[in-house]
């Protein structure tokens, strides 16, 4: 799979809405050639939507693979990274539609920045929350992010 003219790389800083569906396009170089479904997650520790493409989404599934019941450190980071993550689905106009709860913790409102992170993107407010790295659910986050290896 190729991501537009990016070979793969979500580079620069792209301007967007958000609609009154919590609609937002990717914008065109980041898509794929089809319908493809993206990971979100709302990062408290870079106060932004953090949407992890297809082959970073497998990444997670096979660290999560490995997790076995009889771990509960990691059984617990795959718990809260996956209570606090969405699937999307980029459609063929390119948009992927949030939940309630990631435009809140975001505080996404009508205008939305994308930006890239090479191998993932982020999504953020003009005015975004305070980057928390403190709180004991931001270290959480950290923890259980580490732990997958991520």
């Amino acid at each position: 799979m190729s991501i537009g003219s990016n070979h793969g790389l979500f580079t620069g800083i792209h301007r967007g809405k958000l609609d009154e569906k919590n609609r937002v396009t990717i914008p065109a170089a980041w898509r794929f050639d089809a319908e493809t479904t993206f990971l979100a997650m709302f990062h408290p520790a870079l106060g932004s939507v953090v949407v992890f493409p297809p082959s970073m989404a497998e990444r997670i599934a096979a660290a999560a693979s490995q997790v076995t019941v009889s771990d509960p450190v990691k059984m617990d980071a795959l718990t809260l990274l996956g209570a606090n993550s969405i699937q999307v689905t980029c459609d063929k106009a390119g948009r992927i539609t949030l939940n309630e709860h990631v435009v809140k913790e975001a505080r996404l409102e009508h205008e939305v920045i994308f930006r890239g992170g090479f191998t993932t993107f982020h999504l953020s407010s003009p005015t975004p929350p305070k980057a928390d790295r403190d709180s004991d659910a931001a270290l959480a986050t950290l923890r259980a992010l580490r732990e997958l290896g991520l």
